[in-house]
């Protein structure tokens, strides 16, 4: 049930209402209190008669989560009149979050590696590869060698991704499942990235903004590293050395559409770069690739992606849906066609339910962080739709 539902089905028989009118007492004017879609809803107002500083409203409310968490509901939190500074407060019950079930969690991670572990010995026994990299013969230790790095290095960053979305979710005491690996096709990685499912709504915007962000800037933060070694790792190439590799191994080279980040690293770690040549990216700096696109396509600012929490935390609910359709337009612009159709069919319109309080602000250094989440994306993203390159 969505946080702005109607709640008809939801009635509450205890705490009595007027328990919940003296809760709210005691740091506000309770200015109307009636039964509304089945549950208690009261208009109230600071008791000072103007809204305190950030820090304050914080810790007012707080002090309303915890004590409505006694109580096992959730107060949901809205403005009635924002020039007025009156609230609109309902207390809705609590929804108890079932039991997940690890067996899936562990059996999508053991899947997913396997499907990495395959699109790593598939670069590892390239012929490409192995002539590029050992062109002095191969032995089965160097094939195993790349593939678990390769391994290593995807995990590392998806993993990172995840954990920072389940350890902020635990320091900000939203419930939350383990995260669900996706297994992938081997040509494109071996994965399609994970998720954490909610098991209860962030509290405030903030909460919000953090669960958002902590994911895909902490699995950047390991792609960086990725990237650095895999440079390293790339050899670059000849225009003669490439026309040779075309003939011997027809329709068994490429190229990739390549972000950002990959034209500073490549400027700055790939070594000298020969006229007309390239660079021969190393299966390590491949997983960096893969790591760029996991990120930037979940810091699009669209429905309930991790750039979309953040954005909500920004901005209501109906500039989060326009928002979010400009995003689904440039995310197919850009060639991620399936994935645009995928978030508008399951956005239903791009809507985001918001926190149980929306009301409160982020602070300043969180908005500026935004700001660095979107360059990270427009670092990030490999433009497949265009020929930039």
């Amino acid at each position: 049930m969505a946080i702005d539902d109607r709640y008809e089905s939801s009635v509450i028989s205890y705490p009595t209402f007027t328990e919940l009118n003296d809760l709210l007492r005691t740091s506000f004017e309770v200015l109307e209190g009636y039964m509304e879609y089945g549950v208690p809803t009261f208009v109230v107002r600071w008791l000072s008669g103007s809204v305190p500083s950030i820090r304050e409203q914080e810790m007012q409310f707080n002090r309303i989560y915890e004590l409505s968490d006694n109580l096992k509901l959730w107060p949901v939190i809205r403005w009635k009149s924002q020039s007025q500074g009156e609230y609109i407060i309902r207390f809705v019950p609590a929804q108890k979050a079932s039991k997940s079930d690890v067996r899936i969690n562990y059996a999508l991670f053991v899947a997913t590696i396997g499907t990495i572990a395959i699109g790593g010995f598939m670069q590892a026994t390239s012929p490409v590869f192995l002539t590029l990299f050992y062109p002095g013969g191969w032995t089965f230790l160097d094939v195993a060698f790349v593939t678990v790095t390769f391994i290593a290095s995807l995990m590392g960053i998806i993993f990172t991704h995840e954990m920072g979305h389940y350890l902020t979710a635990r320091r900000r005491k939203i419930e939350s499942t383990p995260p669900y690996f996706i297994p992938g096709l081997p040509q494109l990685g071996g994965t399609f990235g994970a998720f954490i499912q909610q098991k209860s709504p962030p509290k405030n915007r903030r909460d919000l903004f953090d669960l958002g962000v902590a994911g895909p800037l902490a699995g950047f933060a390991i792609t960086l590293i990725v990237l650095v070694l895999g440079f390293f790792l790339s050899l670059p190439l000849t225009s003669e050395q490439i026309a040779a590799l075309d003939t011997a191994y027809p329709e068994m080279t490429g190229s990739l559409a390549v972000p950002l980040v990959f034209v500073i690293m490549e400027s700055v770690l790939g070594g000298e770069i020969p006229a007309g040549g390239t660079l021969y990216l190393h299966p390590i700096a491949f997983a960096g690739w893969v790591g760029c696109l996991v990120t930037a396509l979940n810091l699009f600012p669209v429905s309930q992606l991790d750039g979309g929490h953040a954005l909500r935390s920004l901005v209501g609910s109906r500039a989060h849906r326009y928002i979010g359709w400009g995003a689904i337009v440039v995310m197919a612009l850009l060639g991620f066609f399936t994935m645009a159709i995928l978030v508008l069919v399951l956005s239903q319109g791009g809507g985001h339910p918001g926190p149980l309080n929306d009301t409160v602000p982020i602070s300043t250094a969180r908005k500026a962080l935004f700001v660095i989440a979107m360059i990270v994306l427009a670092l990030a993203i490999p433009p497949l739709g265009l020929e930039l390159f």
